[in-house]
């Protein structure tokens, strides 16, 4: 990136918050330390890429599309600079910061930090609360998709272990998928390898149906796709910790099924197991 788009961006933000929606090329120039004719073609360059309107000079404001370029840079900043307060530092620094982050950070990047402050902010939401549901979880989430880590257990300890073969089943982060404060966790069923309850041998096979836990009864799960999705609301919710050391526990009881058939792999219960 050329230091006139930074430029640009500067200057984009100074009309998004302006309090007029107007600001001149002088008061731009004075505000950012820069020659007042650098200004002033920074501002021609970015009426000819249709983000200004200059047809009143003394009183250019930001198009549509301006202001939505605008928007986009000031909540990206938003967003890192509350970020980076979180993870300690100062906030000088994190504004100073932020902006280049803001400009230089892929979408995937940013919609990784989105995903961690959703984090922070809904465990401070619920700090209070010791237990809750999916349900209440979900209506306070923004909509948009998240991707949160999880562990699917057995109900007993097996060869000194309680995770369950499905584990290995489904790609690992899970996503839930909010819309209008109800939620959705999506898990990818892959290929997985493991022993025959009946033979012992080593087989190979894939989930390819889940029930879930609906108010004492398992209810079937949807298949989309190659994913297998079931409502969060019925998740069950707990606190532990508190502070930094603070760690959102839901948990749900899951039966699955695989393609190697019922007498290699028997239908039993598992606990999915998600942390926020």
């Amino acid at each position: 990136m050329e230091e006139r788009d930074f430029l640009i961006i500067r200057v984009l933000l100074l009309f998004l918050h302006s309090e007029t929606g107007s600001i001149g090329c002088t008061k731009i120039a004075h505000t950012l330390g820069e020659e007042k004719y650098t200004i002033s073609r920074v501002m021609t360059l970015m009426e000819k890429e249709g983000l200004l309107n200059k047809q009143r000079s003394r009183y250019p404001y930001l198009t549509n599309f301006g202001r939505r370029e605008a928007q986009k840079y000031a909540e990206r900043i938003d967003i890192i600079q509350k970020h980076l307060i979180y993870e300690g530092l100062d906030g000088e620094t994190a504004r100073r910061d932020a902006f280049y982050w803001a400009v230089f950070s892929s979408d995937e990047t940013l919609d990784m930090i989105r995903n961690m402050e959703e984090s922070y902010r809904i465990r401070y939401e619920f700090r209070e609360r010791k237990f809750f549901s999916g349900a209440s979880l979900c209506s306070k989430l923004r909509d948009g998709s998240y991707t949160f880590p999880y562990l699917i257990y057995r109900e007993q300890v097996k060869n000194g272990s309680n995770i369950s073969m499905a584990n290995d089943g489904f790609e690992h982060p899970c996503t839930l998928r909010v819309e209008n404060g109800a939620g959705k966790i999506f898990l990818q069923a892959v290929d997985m390898t493991a022993e025959s309850g009946q033979t012992h041998q080593k087989m190979s096979g894939r989930v390819n149906s889940m029930k879930y836990f609906d108010n004492g009864q398992y209810l079937l799960a949807e298949k989309n796709g190659g994913f297998l999705t079931f409502p969060a609301d019925n998740i069950q919710f707990q606190n532990i910790g508190s502070g930094s050391g603070q760690i959102i526990h839901g948990t749900i009881g899951l039966k699955m099924t695989c393609t190697v058939g019922l007498k290699h792999m028997p239908e039993s219960v598992a606990i999915f197991t998600l942390l926020i």
